[in-house]
């Protein structure tokens, strides 16, 4: 059997996908942290588009952090000042960006190659009516569909 996070290492560090605190704290321990299913999903996206994924980019200069996991004290759960319950509490979610598409054309991708993916997956595509501008991907379930559209 693949080991996944031996396999997911040839294209994304754990470092683009923990902010930094988690990872000062557990390094490369934090793989522990994120859904397997998450991986495997995300691994195949990556192989068949064949281009970069961006997740988040603090280890390499960029200011994103909050892309992948978030924990209890991140900004993004503290701000809203109630229970937050996001896919990215745990492990389960990403935001991402792919190079050279937009988030329509990689959410079009996802939908018409969803008998690729080896977890059904939900994708975020509207904010507030308007197209979000990146992928937000997680992998909790909703019954059937293998991908579920949503609206927030």
């Amino acid at each position: 059997m693949i080991d996944i996070n031996e396999e997911i290492k040839q294209y994304f560090s754990i470092k683009e996908l923990v902010p930094p605190d988690v990872y000062k704290i557990h390094g490369e321990g934090a793989w522990r942290f994120i859904d397997a299913d998450l991986l495997r999903v995300l691994l195949v996206i990556r192989e068949e588009i064949g281009r970069p994924i961006t997740i988040n980019n603090w280890a390499f200069g960029g200011g994103m952090t909050q892309r992948g996991l978030r924990h209890n004290l991140s900004p993004l759960t503290t701000r809203s000042g109630r229970v937050y319950l996001s896919a990215h509490i745990f492990g389960k979610a990403v935001d991402f960006n792919v190079k050279g598409m937009t988030a329509c054309e990689v959410r079009e991708w996802i939908e018409d190659n969803a008998d690729l993916l080896p977890a059904s997956v939900r994708l975020e595509r509207n904010l507030n009516g308007k197209p979000i501008p990146w992928v937000h991907l997680d992998v909790l379930t909703m019954g059937g569909e293998k991908v579920y559209l949503f609206d927030v």
